[in-house]
């Protein structure tokens, strides 16, 4: 574990030095690979058939664990964070530069890493939290009207977050393609 926080702090890990670029890559192969674990985890619990009736009879509750929590930490968590990684390792062999900027880059990372954490563990919290409200007699309105603005706020909060880090890999990967090696855009001619 000591050697996965410092891969993810210091370019060198027993003492190999590791390339700025490697570790960038590393971080999202990891965090994808991460999403995906905690993804099947959840999978393979939500089909215990206790679990699998619980989040069944909490109906819209139950929905934000099963499908919506399930499908963001693998889909958008697990893949797209290798998607990611994968664009800032081939596009420079590619276009024959380096990515426009390591700052954007690693901002994607943190934001886009922060934001599906966040969006799916509220996600699971609200799935929680509500649907032990809606099993105990309240309807659903009744129970996002219980937890108050703390639903919308966690939910738009994490989502905001995850769509940073994803816009900020957008703009790095189209400055990367349109910048000349003088820094000059290479922008296509209409």
């Amino acid at each position: 574990m000591d050697s996965l926080a410092a891969l993810m702090t210091s370019p060198v890990v027993n003492d190999v030095a590791i390339d700025t670029d490697s570790v960038l890559i590393l971080k999202f192969i990891i965090m994808s690979v991460t999403h995906l674990l905690i993804g099947t985890v959840q999978g393979v619990i939500q089909t215990l058939p206790e679990f699998a009736l619980w989040i069944r009879a909490t109906g819209p509750a139950g929905h934000m664990i099963d499908p919506l929590a399930h499908a963001h930490i693998n889909l958008v968590g697990g893949v797209t964070m290798a998607i990611m990684g994968l664009f800032y390792y081939v596009l420079p062999k590619i276009v024959k530069r380096p990515i426009y900027s390591p700052v954007l880059s690693n901002t994607s990372f943190w934001f886009s890493t922060i934001g599906v954490l966040g969006f799916f563990s509220s996600l699971v919290f609200l799935g929680i939290v509500e649907g032990n409200m809606i099993l105990s007699g309240m309807t659903y309105l009744q129970a996002l009207d219980a937890v108050g603005p703390i639903h919308h706020i966690l939910i738009i909060s994490t989502a905001i977050l995850m769509g940073f880090g994803y816009w900020i890999f957008i703009v790095n990967i189209f400055m990367t393609v349109f910048q000349r090696r003088g820094g000059q855009p290479n922008a296509p001619v209409a």
